[in-house]
């Protein structure tokens, strides 16, 4: 019994101020997508391509662009067929981002300019495409290779994403500073 009541007034401390940070991305980003953990698998890890996918639409809800189209436009989302994260990406088809249907295109024969573009990291060009108003989103990193305003990684059995303000602003996009506070590094 005194075990129970010193645990209640002195609950265990997280062993890294990072642990509450992730699980706090995670209860948003599963609210957000629609993942849902039973409760007797909530400390399993999501599958990386469902995570990194509502990492994404989280990241659209807390981004600002320049001019917004009318709630008629659909939120045009891009992407390759063949990513890993096309699947999931599709799953989120219809939720609202800024109050338009979120709507996933073949990059290839998509829109000319899309709210967002996910490329894996081997499609990234060499340097920054022009400003376009467009999130792009690089699914990993390598050295030579462009970054996107959101870069997103897998370290050590995580999901985590980097942000770079100043090609954000470059594409004349705002980060909230919310999320700004969840990223693992802000450039």
């Amino acid at each position: 019994m005194m075990a129970a009541i010193r645990h209640a007034m002195h609950p265990p401390r997280p062993c890294a101020a990072g642990v509450w940070r992730v699980a706090g991305w995670l209860a948003l980003a599963s609210a957000f997508s629609g993942i849902t953990l039973p409760a007797s698998h909530a400390q399993a890890p999501v599958q990386g391509g469902a995570l990194k996918a509502a990492y994404i639409y989280n990241i659209a809800l807390f981004t600002t662009w320049p001019v917004a189209a009318g709630p008629d436009k659909p939120f045009a989302v891009c992407a390759r067929p063949s990513h890993a994260l096309w699947e999931n990406l599709r799953k989120l088809e219809g939720k609202h981002v800024n109050g338009r249907p979120w709507t996933l295109y073949d990059v290839a024969v998509g829109p000319k300019v899309c709210d967002i573009t996910v490329l894996p990291v081997e499609a990234a060009p060499g340097r920054a495409p022009d400003p376009v108003a467009t999130l792009f989103v690089v699914d990993g990193s390598a050295a030579g290779k462009y970054a996107g305003a959101v870069t997103l990684v897998d370290e050590e059995e995580h999901v985590r994403f980097d942000i770079d303000t100043r090609e954000a602003a470059r594409m004349g996009l705002k980060f909230s500073s919310r999320l700004l506070r969840l990223a693992r590094n802000v450039l």
